[in-house]
């Protein structure tokens, strides 16, 4: 069996609630970065790289905290924050983004986002956010 497919057995198998992290970015090279720093710390990443494919894995195993960029093809961020409390879960969410537009829209929107970063993202800065995020999730 692959790794990749030995990655996603053992995702089934979790129970759910389990104290992990998603990585929801398009960027294959930022995705690893944020969880390669997560996983240092001792912390259980999962990754996506759209909104609709983390929607899934959100209601299937249902992360501690969603770390999202805002802008995605397919589904972006905001939209995938609106649809995320309709699946009877509230993870803490984090969205990041590098363009001043997107940030401006993360930050005035009026769903219950836990932060929104700029990137390029300080890894300390997240690593603290990641971590009282964790602290506050259900």
């Amino acid at each position: 069996m692959s790794e990749m497919a030995l990655h996603l057995v053992s995702d089934l198998e979790k129970p759910k609630g389990t104290r992990s992290v998603i990585v929801v970015d398009d960027d294959p090279l930022q995705r690893m970065q944020l969880i390669d720093c997560l996983s240092d710390l001792g912390i259980e990443v999962l990754q996506e790289e759209e909104g609709n494919a983390a929607l899934t894995t959100i209601k299937r195993v249902h992360p501690a905290v969603v770390i999202m960029d805002v802008r995605m093809p397919v589904l972006d961020g905001i939209a995938a924050a609106q649809v995320i409390p309709t699946l009877g879960y509230h993870p803490k969410i984090i969205l990041m983004t590098g363009d001043p537009d997107s940030l401006y829209r993360a930050n005035t929107t009026k769903l219950d986002i836990f932060a929104v970063i700029e990137k390029p993202i300080p890894l300390r800065t997240l690593s603290r956010f990641v971590l009282k995020a964790l602290e506050l999730a259900p």
